[in-house]
């Protein structure tokens, strides 16, 4: 019984996932879910299970995709970010995770070093990796979410996920662990690897 009524909590606030989500209708939403979008980027590749944004600039060396597919970055109900960082050889290159994490938050994402995140970790290139996740109250109620990706020949990359508050948090863990758990690394020199430094082209 108890099973029953937990589930029965969790299809109560999935079913009103289109009334927080924006004009998509509930139909839309579930025929889209069944066909995941697929996305390479900046030596990745991964999976939206709904549709999101074509690919959008959102630092100078990071790109983002959004939902609902006609928003703006700051506009957006969730995002998907990533962020080229630099090599372990490179200017930056010394710091360790938790110092560039603090430099990512304050430079690229606008938040505080003051402030004290908490932690997460989520399935990433087969491997459970620790991250930081942040609540802004203002000016716009989010959720944040930073995890560095350390990838072949030294590239490292922060991978952000970001939600509206108003979004619930069933729908929230749906789409950022289907997102993390179908990243997978791009063959370093592929054509498809090449061509998902060259995004911009293919909007």
């Amino acid at each position: 019984m108890r099973l029953l009524l937990t589930l029965g909590c969790r299809l109560m606030l999935l079913s009103a996932f289109p009334l927080l989500m924006g004009r998509a209708s509930e139909a839309t939403i579930q025929a889209v879910a069944s066909v995941p979008q697929r996305y390479q980027l900046l030596g990745l590749s991964f999976e939206t299970p709904l549709q999101f944004s074509p690919p959008t600039s959102l630092t100078e060396n990071g790109v983002a995709v959004v939902y609902p597919a006609n928003a703006l970055p700051g506009e957006h109900k969730l995002m998907v970010a990533l962020i080229s960082l630099p090599k372990t050889s490179e200017v930056l290159g010394g710091l360790s995770d938790q110092e560039l994490r603090s430099w990512l938050r304050f430079t690229q994402m606008g938040g505080s070093l003051s402030a004290a995140p908490g932690r997460i970790e989520r399935q990433i290139l087969g491997r459970r990796v620790g991250g930081e996740v942040f609540y802004y109250p203002t000016p716009r109620p989010i959720h944040q979410e930073l995890y560095l990706i350390h990838l072949q020949g030294g590239q490292r990359l922060a991978l952000l996920f970001e939600a509206e508050n108003q979004v619930p948090l069933p729908v929230l863990e749906q789409v950022f662990n289907h997102v993390a758990t179908s990243l997978q690394e791009l063959p370093p020199r592929s054509r498809e690897w090449k061509q998902s430094f060259e995004w911009w082209k293919n909007r």
